[in-house]
């Protein structure tokens, strides 16, 4: 995965923005808005169980704390823009209350300054830089007001219904963010099930139903995603990462990374990432 991780690195930043290529990321969520724009060939996006394959131009709008997860069924490239509420303006009580009926945007129905705001602001965030010096506070302002240019264009093509709580929310909603939450402490599923007070079968069936993967597929896959992006980042021995991941034991990190990356981690390491995320840090906006 090219761009700085969804889940992993956006929980201290308020504004985040990559070119990514080939992106693989299973379910997940977060209390972040993203909206992703497919630059070249095709993404296949799945939000809350709905899975649509995007392609040149389309468009994918994703509110707070909904499942959704990519695949690339070949090599492509797309514009990832992730932000915090505290952007976004008038258009919080939207965010907060609505969510999209159907959040994918075909290039025939988008407005074609989109793809004019997604430039701008990625020109506008400095690569691996969240110190933007003298001119800081002009271009944090210049920031805000594309992000909230970006959702006057997309929000009134976009149909809205009100939103669930998350106390009603279906099981798939609980399991993943229970996994997101707890992913790098010992796991079970009778654990899981317990939890969650259910039934462990019916949770296995559930699992299997909704990410089409088995407990411990998933939450290996969630660890690995976790492990991938500290490779990239940091320079820290890969003892400290599999453990912080949650693994057990060097052997199972690495059958499960070469499962999941075909590399050892060694190899994953020397290997240079397609592009870098540039993100807006915690100063205040």
């Amino acid at each position: 995965m090219s761009a700085a991780n969804p889940f992993y690195q956006i929980g201290h930043k308020m504004l985040q923005i990559a070119v990514a290529c080939d992106m693989d990321f299973p379910e997940h969520l977060h209390d972040h808005t993203e909206i992703i724009f497919v630059l070249e060939n095709q993404l296949e996006v799945n939000i809350n169980g709905v899975r649509k394959a995007l392609s040149a131009g389309d468009c994918a709008v994703i509110f707070p704390e909904q499942v959704h997860s990519y695949h690339s069924p070949a090599a492509n490239k797309v514009y990832l823009l992730i932000f915090d509420n505290s952007l976004v303006g008038s258009f919080l009580h939207m965010i907060k209350k609505y969510c999209p009926l159907n959040p994918f945007l075909g290039a025939d129905i988008l407005p074609e300054d989109v793809k004019l705001v997604f430039d701008r602001l990625s020109a506008l965030i400095p690569e691996n830089n969240t110190d933007f010096g003298g001119e800081a506070e002009g271009r944090k302002l210049l920031s805000v007001a594309w992000i909230q240019l970006l959702l006057a264009l997309v929000i009134p093509v976009l149909q809205l219904e009100k939103n669930r709580k998350p106390e009603s929310m279906d099981l798939t909603f609980r399991l993943v963010a229970y996994i997101m939450e707890h992913f790098q402490e010992p796991l079970t599923l009778e654990l899981l099930a317990k939890e969650l007070n259910v039934n462990k079968y019916y949770l296995s069936h559930t699992l299997s139903n909704s990410l089409h993967m088995d407990f411990r597929q998933y939450l290996n896959r969630i660890r690995m995603e976790y492990a991938m992006q500290a490779i990239q980042s940091n320079e820290r021995p890969l003892t400290e990462i599999w453990m912080e991941a949650g693994f057990n034991s060097q052997r199972s990190f690495n059958r499960v990374f070469r499962d999941v990356a075909g590399m050892t981690p060694l190899e994953y390491r020397k290997k240079h990432p397609c592009t870098s995320a540039k993100s807006l840090g915690e100063a205040s906006v």
